[in-house]
């Protein structure tokens, strides 16, 4: 009894096994790279938070007058030579530097409260016409 072509058929089944084999570990390795990615992130936004706090610390005075509040997309005085202005303006250009399209946002309050919201745009999070939303990292302490 023979069997023509069981052969190829064979060879045929395998390939396509392989094939799927292949594309599901080719997802897993982009779905990690997007994973590294965002733990990457995160970890800058931490560090850069940890920045400014101690900035604060530094100026406590001058934080507990509200002389560090910023809201997102509010510009520093370029030529002030104001500790204020310098420490923001460092601080908002390692922000950007570090985040895609980021930003921060600071409030003190006059006892020593101290909220930094920092907020930047990752390619996991799209709306649904697919735009991408800001992510958002807050972080409250007392200085």
């Amino acid at each position: 009894c023979r069997q023509n072509g069981t052969t190829m058929i064979e060879i045929l089944v395998a390939m396509v096994v392989v094939g799927v084999g292949l594309l599901g570990h080719a997802n897993l390795i982009a779905q990690s790279a997007k994973a590294n990615q965002t733990a990457y992130l995160r970890s800058q936004v931490t560090l850069l938070t940890y920045d400014i706090t101690e900035r604060l610390r530094l100026n406590r005075k001058l934080a507990t007058a509200g002389s560090f509040n910023i809201n997102y997309d509010t510009p520093v005085p370029e030529n002030s030579a104001e500790i204020q202005h310098v420490e923001l303006r460092d601080w908002l250009a390692s922000v950007a530097d570090a985040l895609p399209a980021g930003d921060g946002k600071i409030n003190v309050d006059g006892t020593g409260n101290v909220t930094v919201e920092i907020r930047w745009e990752e390619v996991l999070n799209r709306d649904a016409n697919g735009g991408l939303t800001p992510t958002m990292f807050t972080t409250q302490s007392v200085i």
